[in-house]
């Protein structure tokens, strides 16, 4: 009787294999949906480079974008625009997008600021509810003011701007995250529910101080704080705002 070559060729058993590709009853991951609200009329070339490598990369990593990009020559109008509000109607209980959007996160997004997909998602992954990341205006200068005292606007004109070189002192948590009063709305995400807490109109010049904030950004951030939502800044983000 002759011997089998071990080279021979032999059936697998395939009894205890498991087929996955068509098996119905594996449901695949939601999608994070993502509301990016951008305000403006025009945009750069850099701009269009950076948004559409963000919503590629938004789209291969299971990120659903949804776009609401708005104009108009009153800034309250123009940021309430992009939150879907209905100008005609005076109700302050309205939600944003008149509740008919099921999203995960709301991400503001200036044309001016430099933004990258990996930078997006260190704020996505945040525990806070309202996270921005950090950006210059110039070689030092940040988007955030850790205390807006009133005092020092009068003396000054301005507020106490956070400088670059000031963070690596700051306390954090998680030697990562701060706590701020204010930062300017060029890169920021809320989590779904956050902004739901505010009334209508979000944004709107606030005259409770005594000092007059005629801009969008400062309105809004008294108004987080006004409702104890925290605005947290994630200290491991980095990037530029650059002049058009």
């Amino acid at each position: 009787m002759s011997k089998v070559n071990d080279t021979e060729f032999k059936v697998p058993d395939v009894t205890k294999l498991k087929v996955t590709d068509n098996d119905e009853s594996v449901t695949p991951p939601k999608q994070k949906v993502i509301v990016f609200c951008i305000p403006g009329k025009s945009f750069t070339n850099r701009f269009l480079i950076l948004w559409s490598e963000l919503l590629l990369q938004c789209i291969l990593n299971g990120y659903r974008p949804i776009l609401c990009q708005e104009n108009d020559k009153n800034l309250y109008i123009q940021r309430n625009k992009c939150l879907g509000a209905n100008l005609l109607s005076n109700d302050e209980n309205q939600k944003p997008f008149q509740g008919k959007v099921d999203y995960d996160y709301i991400v503001f997004l200036d044309p001016n600021v430099v933004f990258t997909f990996d930078t997006l998602i260190k704020l996505l992954e945040s525990p806070h509810d309202v996270t921005t990341g950090i950006y210059l205006f110039n070689e030092k200068t940040t988007n955030l003011v850790k205390e807006m005292n009133h005092n020092f606007y009068l003396e000054n004109g301005t507020f106490q701007f956070v400088l670059q070189d000031d963070i690596v002192n700051l306390e954090k948590e998680d030697n990562r995250y701060f706590d701020v009063d204010f930062t300017d709305l060029g890169f920021i995400v809320f989590k779904n529910g956050a902004i739901e807490k505010l009334k209508y109109p979000w944004f709107d010049a606030t005259t409770k101080e005594p000092v007059a904030l005629f801009t969008d950004s400062y309105s809004f951030c008294q108004k987080l704080k006004e409702n104890n939502i925290k605005i947290y800044a994630d200290a491991d983000t980095r990037t530029k705002y650059l002049e058009t």
